[in-house]
């Protein structure tokens, strides 16, 4: 296993897959609800207790949660912000063999994955985005780390990821964070 898994506060799996990141290169954070905060959290009005900084209010079109898909948020924004010698790099792949080979060349790598939560999980309830770690890839099976305390590392088929990709959709940020040194 690539990273050491930490619990997920609600709303932070982008804080918390983060966190992972910067923690399996030991670069020092002050924590995923921090990350998350400068990755845009926004969560409902009626979550304001559990949070130190969090924005609230209206949901968001990509859901509750960070906005890194806008560049004020985005994972670059704080890499720079932090002084963090790490780069993203956004790939936006909904076909099976484009997306295997881009998995297969960086297997390596950390790689941050954002999907429709309902679709990949056949929810129904579910109708978020969700960020969750690439772990490896073996024919067409995806391993995955999450950071929900209900699920740990899971191998999901690379066919239905895709399609969770695609229906959350490119403007919501779906799709795969590939993040590397600089």
């Amino acid at each position: 296993m690539k990273y050491n898994k930490i619990m997920q506060k609600p709303y932070c799996c982008v804080g918390a897959c983060v966190e992972m990141v910067l923690n399996r290169h030991q670069i020092k954070n002050d924590g995923q609800e921090e990350i998350a905060y400068q990755l845009g959290l926004t969560v409902p009005e009626e979550m304001r207790g559990y949070f130190k900084k969090a924005r609230y209010g209206k949901r968001p079109n990509s859901g509750y949660g960070t906005q890194i898909q806008k560049e004020k948020y985005s994972l670059n924004h704080f890499f720079r912000k932090n002084d963090i010698y790490l780069k993203e790099s956004y790939h936006y792949i909904t076909d099976y063999h484009e997306a295997k080979k881009f998995l297969e060349e960086n297997n390596d790598k950390d790689i941050l994955i954002i999907f429709h939560c309902g679709t990949l999980y056949d929810s129904l309830q579910a109708n978020w985005g969700h960020m969750v770690l690439f772990e490896k890839i073996e024919q067409d099976k995806v391993t995955i780390l999450e950071a929900i305390e209900k699920r740990n590392i899971e191998r999901v088929s690379l066919k239905k990821l895709l399609q969770a990709i695609k229906i959350h959709g490119k403007d919501n940020g779906a799709g795969f964070y590939l993040i590397e040194p600089m």
